[in-house]
């Protein structure tokens, strides 16, 4: 994504990186963490992550842990961590190869809920990042309907006019998209969505726009949430599809 999209608010929650066997790859990911913007900090046991969260001298949001540890090593320890973390809570995150269908059920026991799962696309690191960090994040997210960070390309028309945008988030009743040309609040648009198997054309309305001077969701890009009409049975079933398929590189 173009950076000229990104969002200057600073992020001050901070991000937790408990140290892997191959440290090149700790060492890869607390970088890309940095220049996202998200504080990051690299520990090297659970023991240190708990010190820092019983010292309380930074607003810890998150911790990514590496798919080698024991699901029931994680569930005892884990806990503990819990006990020490902050009012806003923390968030696990699970980093790595994906596990089997039986440690997934164990880590979600844990209270391992998100996932990124190799290769990390710089899309998924910050949306992932995002949502744990920003409680509003999940605007038009929920369990039954699932959000999801997609790298899709978006024709949005105003009246007569054509502008390009990238569709930072998705779901089945909104996106948001990612462009410097935002439309108003309450502007009826005509999208036409470029998904894997083919356009989608919907209409939506804009129901907040994040611009200089008015940034209403921090992390997020410059551009604007958008509410989808009513979509047919068969673009909704291409819809879920998809966002399926995204949701398994985010949850385990």
């Amino acid at each position: 994504m173009s950076p000229s999209l990104i969002s200057t608010e600073p992020i001050t929650r901070h991000v937790l990186v408990l140290a892997s066997p191959d440290g090149m790859a700790t060492a890869g990911l607390t970088r890309r963490l940095r220049e996202i913007g998200a504080p990051t900090t690299t520990v090297e046991s659970f023991e240190e992550a708990q010190q820092l969260l019983k010292e309380a001298r930074l607003d810890i949001g998150a911790l990514l842990i590496p798919t080698h540890f024991e699901p029931d090593f994680l569930n005892k320890t884990l806990k503990a961590l819990l006990s020490e973390a902050p009012p806003e809570g923390i968030e696990f995150i699970s980093v790595g190869e994906p596990p089997d269908k039986a440690e997934s059920k164990k880590l979600r026991k844990a209270g391992v809920k998100l996932a990124l799962w190799n290769p990390i696309c710089e899309a998924h690191l910050r949306f992932q990042i995002n949502r744990a960090l920003f409680a509003d994040h999940n605007v038009f997210g929920n369990r039954g309907n699932p959000r999801v960070p997609t790298e899709l390309g978006c024709t949005v028309t105003v009246g007569d006019r054509d502008k390009d945008a990238l569709i930072y988030s998705l779901a089945l009743n909104g996106a948001f998209l990612a462009t410097q040309r935002a439309s108003m609040t309450g502007a009826k648009l005509c999208l036409e969505l470029r998904l894997p198997d083919g356009l989608l054309t919907t209409r939506a309305n804009v129901v907040y726009a994040n611009v200089p001077g008015n940034l209403q969701r921090p992390g997020l890009p410059m551009g604007m949430g958008v509410h989808f009409e009513p979509l047919s049975k068969d673009d909704i079933k291409r819809l879920k599809k998809y966002i399926a398929a995204c949701v398994a590189r985010l949850e385990v």
